[in-house]
């Protein structure tokens, strides 16, 4: 049947068997919004005598409101951050609202006074540090030099995790800062733990809810116009996630130390296969663990709670043992779990001082678990209320030590299982155990992909690259260089690697020495710290190879650091600063200037944790 009206013809050489084929499949909701897109477009063209015609007639066209203006800015170190600020971009869209999202690496500090509607979506490092992306934007913000923005409406989105002390702490501060410049809300500031995809979603929609009646409708009957464009730029879900993880096979585990070693960390392999899961060196697997056994009875006997008693969880009921396994946290202690057990136990005035007290409170959740609050603090819990006071076991997640080129339809994982004693008691880390005593070969493992943008190869294949690792921080490095070796990338590639003894602990020894034999690996040196008296670390042997290092640095090679943040991040930078400062002759500050416009263009990346 035609689309026409008899003896009328499409213009611009449609023909009515090509309109026919371009709209096969729409609902009618979407021809209708289709309709009224091209009603718009053409009444955009017509005179004002033409208009005033067709309002004579009683045609109403199509009267926009001018669309308000609006900048998204996101701060993140993964890349969670970027994610959640295009996906809330494309929903602004779809209301019709104008919108620019940015990179606050690439923002001009100067341009904040003249914003009239901003979103800020910023991440937090370690202990309440900003990303290497919003250190100038949070700089300037907190001087005296930050204009006042009395015309500006905002709304800030905090990412982090609650298991650092300092929650949201950069989110937090660009919200009271913003506050204080005479800024009003849009919306209050939302805060998100690891699991963010949820409360992230909700906050856009609010957020764009209060944008939009701030502005007013739109068209005559474009509700339903949006509805339908909503619908047709809806985003597929993401494939796997925490809620939807991937049962991937164990199909390797190996022990990659020697006897002897004080460490004891596993190789393991995962098919992936017909499951469509893609991921690109530099991302990480997340593993959604389960609690080991003997934690969950040592909690159940200091609650004096039955494991079968029944609790409520996110709507679904199911026997407390089961909740203590699989769904809440036991092996971390949190700010907000002691925050909500101090309500439900007033009695114990210390815990309320320990909870108010910042230092106080970092000596104490530091070592310690479920079990030990419930041992040391003691009170009259019901099944519900212990549920109620823990936090969502979240996942661990663990950088990836495979190219996708190499070893199709696998990933592997490099993973030190954490074993420790404190507080007159054994400990274990919750996915590490895991990983390491529960499951073997044959066993399944739920994990997803969590994309890290920022810790990426150089997009051509002839840049020099130049990695750091200590410890299981050489995973990443391993999947960098497999990588290129299959895309026959001509740039050099140097690895510096550390661990307590070259025996017991250079892992993947094998690998990098025939990588070295065939030159795929340009240059590797190792620091293995408890092989002579005078510990040697790996930000040794960096000042050792200054030249070199500075040499390749000003050839415009890229620098990666992968390992604990505490004890390697911090080290290495300080000596990259001192490389610096002796290869160029200059100052402290200008070295320090040197490092920060290196993290500013994106060539020197962080993986530390």
């Amino acid at each position: 049947m035609s689309l026409l009206p008899q003896n009328q013809t499409l213009p611009l050489g449609f023909d009515d068997d090509t309109l026919q084929r371009l709209t096969t499949g729409l609902s009618d909701q979407q021809l209708t919004w289709l309709s009224g897109y091209f009603y718009g477009r053409t009444s955009a063209g017509r005179s004002e005598v033409q208009q005033a015609a067709l309002a004579q007639a009683g045609a109403r066209p199509a009267v926009a409101a001018p669309a308000p203006k609006l900048t998204i800015l996101y701060g993140s170190q993964t890349g969670n951050g970027k994610k959640v600020a295009q996906q809330t971009a494309d929903q602004a869209r779809q209301r019709g609202v104008k919108v620019s999202v940015q990179d606050v690496n690439d923002y001009a500090t100067r341009s904040l006074k003249t914003e009239q509607q901003l979103l800020l979506v910023v991440s937090t490092q370690g202990e309440g540090e900003p990303p290497v992306a919003a250190e100038e934007l949070h700089q300037f913000l907190l001087s005296s030099r930050a204009p006042r923005l009395p015309d500006l409406r905002y709304s800030v989105l905090a990412l982090g995790d609650r298991s650092y002390v300092q929650f949201c702490q950069t989110g937090r501060e660009f919200d009271e800062r913003l506050a204080e410049l005479g800024a009003q809300r849009l919306l209050a500031r939302v805060e998100c733990d690891v699991d963010y995809h949820e409360p992230a979603r909700q906050w856009a929609e609010r957020v764009l809810d209060v944008i939009a009646a701030a502005a007013g409708p739109v068209t005559s009957g474009s509700s339903s116009y949006v509805a339908a464009a909503q619908t047709l730029a809806e985003p597929a879900p993401e494939p796997y996630t925490s809620r939807h993880p991937l049962g991937a096979t164990v199909l390797e585990k190996i022990q990659l130390n020697g006897c002897g070693s004080t460490k004891e960390t596993y190789h393991l392999e995962l098919s992936l296969a017909d499951s469509g899961l893609h991921y690109e060196p530099g991302d990480a697997l997340a593993v959604v663990p389960r609690n080991g056994e003997a934690l969950v009875d040592e909690v159940l006997r200091a609650a004096r709670l039955d494991a079968a008693a029944p609790v409520q969880l996110s709507g679904l009921e199911l026997e407390l043992g089961l909740a203590l396994t699989r769904q809440l946290e036991l092996s971390v202690l949190t700010r907000d779990v002691l925050e909500r057990y101090a309500a439900l136990a007033p009695h114990h005035y210390q815990l309320r001082e320990i909870v108010a007290d910042l230092p106080q409170l970092q000596h104490y959740l530091y070592g310690r678990d479920v079990a030990d609050l419930l041992t040391e603090f003691p009170a009259e819990l019901s099944a519900q209320h212990l549920a109620a006071v823990l936090r969502p076991l979240p996942a661990r997640a663990y950088s990836l030590a495979s190219s996708l080129l190499v070893h199709p339809d696998e990933a592997h994982l490099t993973v030190a299982a954490v074993r420790y004693a404190a507080h007159g008691r054994r400990r274990h880390g919750v996915c590490s155990s895991h990983l390491a005593d529960r499951l073997a070969p044959g066993d399944a493992a739920q994990v997803y992909v969590e994309r890290n943008e920022y810790f990426k190869l150089p997009a051509d294949g002839a840049t020099d690259i130049i990695m750091l690792g200590a410890g299981t921080g050489v995973a990443p490095f391993r999947a960098f260089v497999e990588e290129r070796v299959e895309l026959g990338a001509a740039g050099r590639s140097w690895l510096l690697f550390g661990n307590p003894n070259f025996t017991t602990d250079f892992l993947y020894q094998a690998e990098w020495l025939q990588h070295l034999r065939r030159g795929t690996l340009s240059a590797l040196d190792v620091a293995f710290s408890r092989d002579q008296a005078e510990k040697v670390y790996v930000q040794h042997r960096l000042l050792e190879k200054a030249r070199d290092v500075y040499g390749w640095l000003e050839n415009g090679a890229h620098f990666y650091v992968c390992g604990d943040k505490a004890r390697l991040g911090t080290a290495v930078q300080e000596a990259l600063k001192q490389v610096v400062q002796r290869e160029a002759g200059c100052s402290a500050e200008a070295a320090a200037d040197y490092l920060r416009a290196l993290k500013k263009q994106r060539r020197y990346l962080e993986d530390v944790y």
